[in-house]
């Protein structure tokens, strides 16, 4: 019996430490080429705009953890697009940059192993 737990344990464990798989179908390259569609995901994430754009309510939710814990939570394709986004936002829209920082780490509490997670890889 213990045994039995103890499987199911582990095949769940995946799927209680992880987001959603659903969020692995953003598409960091398609949102990189788009402005328009782009500006949407970071007007929502800064509570400039309603979040109309695929998950992004979702990922806004998300976002303060995200940051908190350099996105320990996030599947490898997870992990790509968020380092692609966030690299693209500090390399092109300083602007934005400065208020997601701002607002999702105003202290700059998580700005070291954040900055390493983003310039990283795995």
């Amino acid at each position: 019996m213990y045994f039995l737990r103890f499987v199911v344990a582990a095949f769940l464990a995946p799927s209680i430490l992880c987001y959603d798989a659903e969020y692995d179908k953003l598409d960091a390259d398609k949102m990189i080429a788009d402005d328009a569609l782009f500006t949407s995901y970071i007007d929502c994430f800064l509570d400039k705009a309603p979040c109309t754009a695929e998950y992004s309510a979702e990922v806004r939710k998300l976002l303060p953890e995200i940051v908190k814990e350099s996105c320990s939570k996030c599947s490898p394709v997870q992990k790509n697009t968020v380092r692609k986004i966030v690299k693209f936002l500090f390399e092109k829209k300083l602007e934005d940059a400065l208020e997601f920082k701002k607002k999702y780490d105003p202290n700059s509490e998580h700005e070291a192993e954040f900055t390493a997670f983003v310039t990283g890889s795995d």
